[in-house]
């Protein structure tokens, strides 16, 4: 079992929601961000869940796990288990051997699903908010460091430096071994996690990108992959 920490900052919090670290059980790695960005002005609204855990182990931390066997794929009694597209509506979504872009187009078909059937409108790709993914994905491969500034500075840099610099932005991150990284069980991760969800689920999207990387190597992990999951409220 993992427990939480605090990796964000809040500017201005939201009156329902705590902040409260919490304990809970997942077979992945979970951080949530939202950015409002207006010129030079930013405010961070996030989840304050970041929870680390690795292919068939339940550990307190990076390299602390103790090996299991028969770890589910999904949680029990899953309460998010509708909004999970099956396989004929989004291929390869549990197939973490497919080509990285294959399984982008499976996680963009699989958030659209979701965002559907909670009567939301679908996000097609916005060509900035892939070049910021990719940035914030590359940063934290190079600094070796799971957060939403991985090398310092602030998390909406990315959208900046991608030409994303009015309206508001949000950032889901993921990083899992094992099946646990394929493109349905992340975004069961996100589902079950307030903040993320709540990233997911805001109305005024209205584009979406997603950069996703297997890593030959990151602390505590053996061969993860990495998910950035991005939002805006602009074209």
């Amino acid at each position: 079992m993992g427990v939480a920490d605090r990796d964000w900052c809040r500017e201005q919090p939201r009156p329902k929601e705590s902040l409260a670290p919490k304990i809970i059980l997942a077979v992945l790695a979970v951080a949530g961000l939202v950015l409002l960005v207006a010129h030079s002005r930013h405010h961070a609204v996030a989840d304050p869940e970041h929870v680390v855990h690795h292919e068939l182990s339940i550990g307190a931390g990076h390299g602390l796990g103790i090996p299991i066997k028969g770890a589910p794929l999904y949680a029990r009694n899953d309460p998010w288990k509708k909004y999970l597209a099956d396989d004929h509506t989004c291929p390869a979504a549990e197939n973490v051997d497919v080509l990285v872009n294959v399984q982008a187009s499976s996680m963009i078909c699989l958030i659209n699903f979701a965002r559907q059937q909670r009567g939301l409108n679908p996000l097609p790709v916005s060509s900035k908010l892939t070049v910021a993914a990719r940035l914030k994905g590359e940063a934290i491969a190079r600094c070796r460091v799971f957060a939403h500034a991985p090398c310092g500075g602030d998390p909406h840099d990315v959208a900046v430096q991608a030409g994303y610099t009015v309206g508001s932005w949000g950032e889901n991150i993921l990083i899992a071994d094992g099946p646990w990284a394929a493109p349905r069980p992340a975004l069961d991760g996100w589902l079950n996690s307030p903040g993320h969800r709540e990233n997911l689920f805001r109305p005024e999207w209205r584009v979406q990108s997603i950069y996703v990387v297997k890593l030959s190597s990151f602390p505590g992990f053996r061969s993860p992959t990495l998910w950035v999951s991005e939002f805006g409220d602009r074209p």
